[in-house]
C-alpha cells in the first residue's frame, strides 16, 4: 500500500523542514515506512503539475497536514486529486482539525480527519486499511461516514515510545541547513487564544536522553540553526535550565531560536543564555494585565521590564510579540502595548492581528465578547464590542509602519534615540511615520501594508526624509547630519554583519596588467559620505542626541567600510581614491581607474586596493 503524507510550506527556508510528516513516517512499522514517502509542496507550484507529481507515485492514501496559511491550496489540491482518482484514500491532520472537522471534510472531498497527536492514530489507519478493516472507532480518528463531527483529540501517552524522525534517518541533515527540534508537547498555561496546550494542559517533555543523542546528530552533521519547538522552554524554571545546560555541553555553536516567558527568566537561566548563540521570541501579546487576564494570561509589567533589562544587560537578542484587536483593547491601549515593547529595545517586535483560531476558548466565546473575525483562514478579527473596524484599521497601519520602519529599517540600535530627539513616544514616532508615508511620502496604504517587498535599501532613504522632515518641524536642523550619519552606519553594519568577508587578493595580476584589466569594488565594500567619525557612532549609548551633538567634531567625507574576520573596518578615504572606488561599482577598465588618480600615487593606490581585496577581477 503506497502512502504519501503531504505538507505544504509557507516559503522555501531554512525552517521549511516537515516535521510532523516525518513523525508520523517514523512511527510506523518497517514494512508500511517503506512504502510511504513524504512530499513537500510551496505555494507557487502549479496545481496541475502538483497532481501529476503525486499521483506518479501511484498512491492509495494521501495524507495532509493542514494548517491556517495552507489549508485553501490543500484542501483544493485534495478536490482534484478526488476527481482524478475517486478511489483514493484521503486523510488530513494538523491544526485545523481542531475546528469543525466535519466542514474540513465536506470541503476537501476527505475520507476522514486525525485530531491531535497522530503517530498512533494513523499507524492504526493504515494497518486497517492494509488489512481491508474498518475504520471506525480508531482514537482520534473521524470518519467522513461517521454520524458524529467531533472526537477528543489523540494523545500518545509515552512520548518515549516514539522514535525519531532524525535518530531514525527519516529526516535527512544538511551542513549549514535548519532544523526544528521537538523538545516537548504540551503548555502550562491555556491562553483563550492559543490551542497549544491542545485540551491537554501541562508538558511532556521528551526523554534527555533522546534530545542528547539528537543533539550531538545535529552537531555532527554541520548544522548552522535549531527552531526549538516548546511554546514556554522555561516553564518550570528547572526544565529550562536543564535544557539550556545540555545546548552548551553538547552543541553550542549552533544557533538557537527559543521560546520563552520573560517573567520565568530567572538569573541562572540569562546566565545560561548569555553563553549561546541564540535570539529568544517572548510572548507579550499586550502590556495591559487588565485585557490578557480574562484571557487566562497573568503579566505583570514591572516585573516583564526587569527581566527584560537584564536580557538587555547580558547582550541576549530577543525579540516580543504584540497582538492588536483584542477583546477588551482598543487602538489606544494597543498603542500603549506598542510603546511598552519598543521601550524595552527588542531586536524585533512581531505584531499581528488577533486569529480568532477554531478550536480555542475565544472562538467558542465569540458571540458572549461581541467578536467579529473571518470566519476562514487566517480568521482575523474584524471588530469587537471596544474595538470597531476603523480603529482596527488604524493599528494595522501602524503595525506596518512599526514593522517597516523598526524592524525590516534595522533601527533598534538608534530608535529610542530618535524619540527623545523628537521628543515623542515611540507609538507615536510611528504613528507619524505611518502618516507621512501617506502623504508626503505618497504611498496607498496597500502599498505600506505590503511590508513583505519593504527591503532595507529601499525604506533607508524614506527613514531619511522622514527624519529630515520631523528636523525641520522641530526646528533641529543641527541634528540632520547627525541623524543621517546614524541611521546609514547602523544600516551598513547590518549589511556587513550579513554579508561576505573582504578577503585579500592575490598577486596574480601585477601591475603591468592592471590598466588592461576590467575590475570591480567588492560588493561587500562601501563608499559612504558620512558627516562625523562613524567611529563614534557606538559611542553614543543612550546621551540625547541634542546634547552629544555640539560635543562631535564633524568630519566630512568618504569611509570605506569592510568586515574582514568578523571585524569591521572602517577607514577614511582621500576624495580622488574614494571617487575610484566609486566609480567602480560597475565593472572599470583598470586604464579608466588609474586616469582618476594623482599620477604620482595611483599606481600604489590601484595595488593596495587589489591586494587588500577591494577591487576584484571581472570574469
Amino acid at each position: 500500500m503506497r502512502t504519501l503524507i503531504v505538507t505544504q510550506h509557507v516559503r522555501p527556508s531554512a525552517q521549511a523542514v516537515p516535521l510532523a510528516a516525518a513523525c508520523l513516517c517514523a512511527a510506523l512499522p518497517a514494512e508500511l515506512r517503506q512504502q510511504t514517502d513524504i512530499i513537500n509542496l510551496y505555494p507557487d507550484m502549479e496545481p496541475e503539475q502538483v497532481c501529476r507529481q503525486l499521483l506518479s507515485c501511484q498512491p492509495d492514501v494521501i495524507g495532509f497536514s493542514v494548517s491556517l496559511w495552507n489549508r485553501a491550496s490543500i484542501l483544493a489540491l485534495a478536490r482534484r486529486l478526488r476527481s482524478l482518482q475517486p478511489q483514493l484514500f484521503l486523510v488530513a491532520g494538523g491544526p485545523e482539525t481542531a475546528g469543525n472537522c466535519r466542514q474540513l471534510i465536506d470541503e476537501g472531498q476527505l475520507d476522514g480527519v486525525i485530531c491531535g497527536e497522530g503517530e498512533i492514530a494513523f499507524t492504526t489507519l493504515l494497518t486497517s486499511l492494509r488489512q481491508g478493516r474498518l475504520t471506525a472507532g480508531i482514537d482520534g480518528f473521524i470518519s467522513a461516514a461517521a454520524s458524529t463531527s467531533w472526537t477528543p483529540p489523540a494523545t500518545c501517552p509515552n512520548l518515549a515510545d516514539l522514535p525519531s524522525p532524525w535518530l531514525s534517518g527519516v529526516l535527512p541533515l544538511e551542513a549549514g541547513g535548519g532544523v526544528l527540534w521537538e523538545v516537548a508537547r504540551g503548555c502550562h498555561f491555556n491562553c483563550s487564544f492559543c490551542y497549544d496546550a491542545k485540551g491537554h494542559q501541562g508538558v511532556r517533555p521528551l526523554p534527555v536522553e533522546r534530545l542528547r543523542r539528537e543533539l550531538e546528530l545535529f552537531a555532527q552533521a554541520g548544522v548552522a540553526q535549531i527552531w526549538i519547538l516548546d511554546s514556554t522552554f522555561n516553564a518550570p524554571a528547572k526544565r529550562g535550565h536543564q535544557l539550556l545546560q545540555l545546548l552548551i555541553d553538547t552543541a553550542a555553536n549552533i544557533h538557537y531560536h527559543i521560546e520563552a516567558k520573560a517573567e520565568l527568566l530567572d538569573d541562572r537561566s540569562i546566565e545560561l543564555l548569555s553563553q549561546l548563540s541564540c535570539s529568544v521570541q517572548i510572548g507579550l501579546q499586550s502590556a495591559r494585565p487588565e485585557v490578557l487576564k480574562p484571557l487566562q494570561r497573568i503579566i505583570t509589567p514591572h516585573q516583564l521590564r526587569q527581566a527584560l533589562n537584564k536580557l538587555n544587560q547580558a547582550g541576549i537578542v530577543f525579540g516580543l510579540d504584540l497582538i492588536y484587536g483584542l477583546p477588551g483593547d482598543n487602538h489606544q491601549g494597543f498603542r500603549h502595548s506598542l510603546n511598552f515593547a519598543l521601550e524595552q529595545q527588542p531586536n524585533q517586535v512581531d505584531i499581528f492581528p488577533l486569529a480568532v483560531l477554531p478550536g480555542t476558548d475565544l472562538h467558542r466565546r465569540q458571540a458572549e465578547l461581541s467578536l467579529c473575525a473571518a470566519p476562514v483562514p487566517p480568521y482575523l478579527v474584524e471588530s469587537s464590542a471596544g474595538y470597531p473596524d476603523d480603529q482596527i484599521a488604524q493599528s494595522r497601519l501602524l503595525a506596518a509602519a512599526t514593522d517597516m520602519f523598526y524592524n525590516r529599517g534595522r533601527a533598534v540600535g538608534f530608535f529610542l534615540l530618535l524619540c527623545d530627539a523628537f521628543n515623542k513616544k515611540p507609538a507615536t514616532l510611528m504613528h507619524h511615520f505611518g502618516a507621512w508615508l501617506s502623504t508626503k511620502g505618497r504611498l496607498t496604504p496597500a502599498e505600506i501594508l505590503d511590508t513583505e517587498s519593504w527591503t532595507p535599501e529601499k525604506i533607508l532613504p524614506l527613514q531619511r526624509d522622514f527624519c529630515r522632515d520631523q528636523c525641520r518641524q522641530g526646528k533641529l536642523y543641527r541634528l540632520i547630519p547627525l541623524i543621517e550619519d546614524l541611521l546609514q552606519y547602523h544600516y551598513l553594519c547590518a549589511e556587513l554583519l550579513l554579508g561576505e568577508d573582504c578577503l585579500p587578493g592575490t598577486r596574480e595580476n601585477p601591475l603591468a596588467t592592471f590598466a588592461t584589466t576590467r575590475w570591480q569594488r567588492h560588493p561587500f565594500v562601501f563608499i559612504p559620505f558620512f558627516h562625523y567619525d562613524p567611529n563614534d557612532m557606538d559611542t553614543l549609548g543612550a546621551q540625547p542626541l541634542t546634547a552629544v551633538q555640539p560635543q562631535l567634531e564633524q568630519l566630512p567625507g568618504h569611509r570605506l567600510l569592510m568586515k574582514r574576520e568578523g571585524e569591521l573596518i572602517i577607514e577614511m578615504l582621500d576624495e580622488p581614491f574614494a571617487r575610484m572606488l566609486l566609480t567602480a561599482t560597475r565593472a572599470q577598465s583598470g586604464e579608466t581607474l588609474l586616469s582618476q588618480l594623482d599620477p604620482e600615487s595611483a599606481e600604489e593606490l590601484a595595488m593596495m586596493a587589489v591586494e587588500q581585496g577591494i577591487l576584484v577581477p571581472v570574469t
